[in-house]
């Protein structure tokens, strides 16, 4: 129990990712979540992470792939294998490990969805469009797939991703769609909780990290007058 309890003050003396915040903060939920485990096991009495606090995060808008961006990307892709790629990225909020993962036997065209699993194992679905599920239907007949739908593995969609990024003058890579795809959808009105459910994120802390680029004006686009 003593070197369960002094590893995370240890770890936090170092003073680890001092310079990343973010990677700071991704360090701090994976051992908030190991020493929830541990007391769950009933391997140590309290979970020390309870007492230290989160890092900050700094107030900075990152990338997102908007929706034009979408389009000029999809236009300019190489083939109807990367087209596909795009347009899962866009309109579903994947993760590339969820991409990268993808079988054949998970598509479900009829209901314009893919079965994956997430992070820690977690089966969930993809939800996509019309256009979206032209563009697979074009990759599958073309390419005719066989296991994995697209073959493709980290850096072969890192690689592909920014190709197209300096072809177009478009940055972008997995998370900027996947914070666009929040953002997008914030921007159409829907709430905060169907984000959750649909990007498959863990908290609703995370969806407010991933649309920090909707701002009021975009707020004020959408109000209603109360008195009429």
């Amino acid at each position: 129990t003593p070197l369960y309890s002094s590893a995370a003050s240890d770890v936090y003396k170092r003073q680890p990712y001092s310079d990343r915040p973010f990677q700071r903060h991704g360090l701090y939920r994976a051992l908030k979540s190991l020493y929830r485990w541990l007391k769950k096991m009933r391997r140590i009495a309290e979970n020390p992470m309870e007492y230290i606090e989160a890092p900050k995060l700094p107030d900075k808008v990152l990338n997102v792939v908007t929706p034009e961006q979408v389009a000029v990307l999809i236009e300019n892709a190489a083939s109807s294998r990367d087209k596909a790629v795009v347009g899962i990225f866009a309109d579903t909020g994947a993760r590339r490990s969820e991409v990268c993962n993808i079988r054949v036997q998970d598509l479900e065209l009829e209901r314009n969805r893919i079965k994956v699993r997430g992070k820690g194992g977690k089966e969930g679905y993809l939800i996509f469009g019309s256009k979206t599920k032209g563009l697979i239907s074009d990759h599958l007949s073309e390419n005719a797939p066989d296991g994995y739908l697209f073959n493709l593995n980290f850096e072969g969609i890192k690689t592909m991703l920014r190709r197209l990024g300096d072809k177009t003058g478009i940055k972008a890579r997995p998370h900027d769609f996947r914070r666009g795809f929040a953002t997008a959808l914030r921007k159409n009105g829907v709430g905060e909780l169907d984000i959750q459910q649909l990007g498959r994120w863990s908290s609703l802390e995370m969806v407010r990290r991933y649309t920090k680029s909707y701002t009021f004006d975009d707020a004020a686009e959408r109000y209603k007058p109360i008195v009429t």
